[in-house]
């Protein structure tokens, strides 16, 4: 049985998305943050939401909880992290990246 409510993925298709992460360790610090913008080629259970990264095609792959991505405003949106602005993208998202104890190498000397 799929998870997707294939409607929604379906009016997803070939739009543009803007994606933030944060990267935490397990006492919730911000390690990194990265930002994405990307248009979505396929949407499924196994892979989640696959973007076509706007600045080298590369493919990512996000979550595929469609709640979570949001109609964006129209507008101009700039993402730091990679120097790029995007004028209205269809949807706006962020995700939080939770990393378990002993893997932030935070402890490291």
């Amino acid at each position: 049985m799929s998870s997707i409510d294939q409607e929604k993925a379906n009016t997803m298709l070939g739009k543009i998305i803007l994606a933030g992460i944060t990267y935490l360790d397990a006492n919730d610090n911000a390690l990194e943050q990265k930002q994405f913008a990307g248009k979505v080629l396929r949407i499924n259970d196994e892979e989640g939401v696959v973007l076509a990264s706007l600045i080298d095609d590369e493919e990512f792959f996000l979550p595929p909880h469609l709640d979570h991505y949001k109609v964006a405003e129209p507008g101009d949106y700039t993402l730091r992290s990679v120097d790029l602005t995007v004028t209205d993208p269809d949807y706006l998202c962020t995700w939080d990246v939770h990393l378990a104890q002993g893997n932030d190498d935070s402890d490291a000397t």
